[in-house]
C-alpha cells in the first residue's frame, strides 16, 4: 500500500513540457531575458534566430567525425524563411521512467491485470511533439502559435486542464513601445521549467499531488508587455479561467469543487529586474509574479469579492556565465477559507563542458487544508544532467527521492529522456 500511495503522488511529476531551461539565461552571454533567446517574452517554445544560433553547434561529437558532417552543415544554416519573416522550430521529448498506472492506463484494450496495475511500472513515451511556426509579415506584427501531437499520440497519459495547442498575435508598433499579445497561450506566473515536476508547481496532499498550475497550461486572453528598458521587464494580463477549472480541491464538507468557477476572469501580473554585470562575468535577474481569479464588485467601488484564488510567486537567480547557475523560487497558493500552499526550490548548476552541465535541485513542499486544520509536507531532492551528444540532440538521465512527511519511507527512481529540438 505504501509503495501504490507513493506511486500516485509522483505520477504528476513525471510530465515535462516544452520550456527552455531557465538556467540557460544565466550560463550564456546573451542577456538575461527570456526575448532574447525565444519568440515569447515569457521563454520557452520556438527560438530566435539568436536563441537557435546559441546552441546549434553545441556537442560532445563532432557530426563530421561519425560520416554526418553534410547532414548539419545543412541543418545549421538558418531556422527562419523569407527575409526572416518565418521564423519554424520543433521540440520532441521521449522519456522512460515509472508510472502511475491506475489513473493513465486504464482505458487500455486489452485492460492490464489487477496484479500489473497494482505495481510501479517502467514505461516509456513522447511527452512532447511539438512543431513551432511564426509569420511576421510586418515589423509590428507577429503571428505565432504550436500544436504539441504527443497530446494525441499519448492519450492515456493527459492530466487535468492539459492543452495540446497554443498560438497568439502580438502587435508593437515600435520598440520603445509595450507589446500587446492576445490569443490562447500560457499567462506569464512562474518561471517556466522544462518539466513540471518541480514542487513549487504542486499542492502536497494526503496520498498524492496534484497540481497548482495545469500541465500545458492556456487560456484565452490578452497581455500586455514592457520590456524596452534592459534592465526591466513588466506585463499585466487577462485571461479566462475555463482550463484552470479543471483542477479542483475539496470543499467544507470534503467534496470535490473547482479551483476557480470559470465564470470568472484572471488577473496576471509580472515585475522582474534584470541589472547589469555589478562583477564582471557575473549575472542575475529577480522578480516576481501574481495571479488573483475573482469576482469583481462594482457596487463600493471596484473590488475584489470573496471566494478568491490568488498565486504568487518570487524568484532570485544568479551565476557565473559558462561556469554555475544558482536558480531559486518560492511560490505561494490561497483558495479562500480552504487551503494555502507554500513551496520552496533551490536548484544549482555546474557546467564543467559547453556541451554538458550537471545540477542538483532541493524542494520544499507545503499544504495547509483550512477547514480541518490539516497540513501535509514533501520534500524533493534531484540530481541530473544534461549533455548535448550532438547538434541538437540531448540526453537527460535524472534521478529524483520524493520523501513525503506523513507517509514512512520514500519514492526514488531514475529517469531517463532524449531530447531533440531545433
Amino acid at each position: 500500500m505504501k509503495k501504490l500511495t507513493l506511486l500516485f503522488c509522483t505520477l504528476l511529476a513525471i510530465s515535462y513540457l516544452g520550456y527552455s531551461r531557465p538556467e540557460y539565461s544565466i550560463l550564456q552571454s546573451y542577456g538575461t531575458k527570456c526575448s532574447n533567446c525565444h519568440v515569447n517574452i515569457q521563454g520557452g517554445g520556438e527560438r530566435t534566430l539568436g536563441g537557435w544560433m546559441s546552441r546549434n553547434q553545441t556537442s560532445i561529437i563532432d557530426p563530421s567525425t561519425i560520416g554526418i558532417g553534410k547532414i548539419y552543415d545543412f541543418l545549421q544554416n538558418t531556422n527562419q524563411a523569407w527575409n526572416g519573416k518565418i521564423t519554424y522550430g520543433l521540440d520532441f521529448r521521449w522519456e522512460d521512467a515509472r508510472w502511475g498506472y491506475q489513473e493513465v492506463v486504464q482505458q487500455r484494450n486489452p485492460p492490464l491485470t489487477d496484479t500489473v496495475l497494482s505495481k510501479p511500472l517502467r514505461d516509456n513515451m513522447i511527452m512532447q511533439f511539438d512543431p513551432y511556426l511564426s509569420i511576421k509579415p510586418f515589423d509590428f506584427l507577429e503571428l505565432e502559435g504550436f500544436y504539441n501531437f504527443a497530446y494525441d499520440i499519448e492519450q492515456f497519459k493527459r492530466y487535468p486542464g492539459q492543452q495540446p495547442y497554443a498560438f497568439s498575435i502580438k502587435v508593437k508598433p515600435a520598440d520603445y513601445l509595450p507589446e500587446l499579445r492576445v490569443g490562447y497561450f500560457q499567462p506569464e506566473i512562474g518561471t517556466k521549467w522544462d518539466d513540471h515536476s518541480l514542487l513549487v508547481r504542486q499542492v502536497i496532499g494526503s496520498s498524492r499531488s496534484s497540481l497548482l498550475i495545469p500541465d500545458d497550461y492556456a487560456e484565452w486572453g490578452a497581455e500586455l508587455d514592457y520590456e524596452s528598458i534592459p534592465w526591466l521587464g513588466v506585463g499585466l494580463g487577462v485571461f479566462d479561467s475555463k482550463v484552470m477549472k479543471n483542477l479542483t480541491l475539496p470543499d467544507q464538507t470534503g467534496s470535490s469543487i473547482p479551483v476557480v468557477s470559470g465564470n470568472t476572469s484572471s488577473l496576471f501580473f509580472k515585475l522582474a529586474f534584470y541589472p547589469p554585470e555589478w562583477i564582471p562575468g557575473f549575472t542575475n535577474f529577480f522578480g516576481g509574479y501574481f495571479m488573483m481569479n475573482s469576482p469583481l464588485k462594482t457596487d463600493n467601488g471596484i473590488y475584489f469579492a470573496n471566494n478568491y484564488y490568488a498565486i504568487g510567486d518570487l524568484f532570485f537567480n544568479i551565476g557565473m556565465t559558462d561556469k554555475f547557475a544558482l536558480m531559486t523560487e518560492y511560490m505561494w497558493s490561497k483558495k479562500q477559507d480552504l487551503r494555502t500552499t507554500n513551496n520552496l526550490s533551490f536548484e544549482l548548476t555546474y557546467q564543467p563542458l559547453d556541451a554538458a552541465y550537471v545540477y542538483a535541485r532541493y524542494e520544499v513542499g507545503n499544504t495547509d487544508y483550512l477547514p480541518v486544520s490539516t497540513s501535509y509536507h514533501a520534500n524533493q531532492y534531484v540530481l541530473g544532467a544534461k549533455v548535448f551528444l550532438l547538434p541538437y540532440i540531448a540526453l537527460i538521465p535524472e534521478y529524483r527521492v520524493f520523501d513525503r512527511a506523513n507517509v514512512p519511507g520514500y519514492f526514488a527512481e531514475w529517469a531517463f529522456q532524449l531530447h531533440i529540438f531545433y
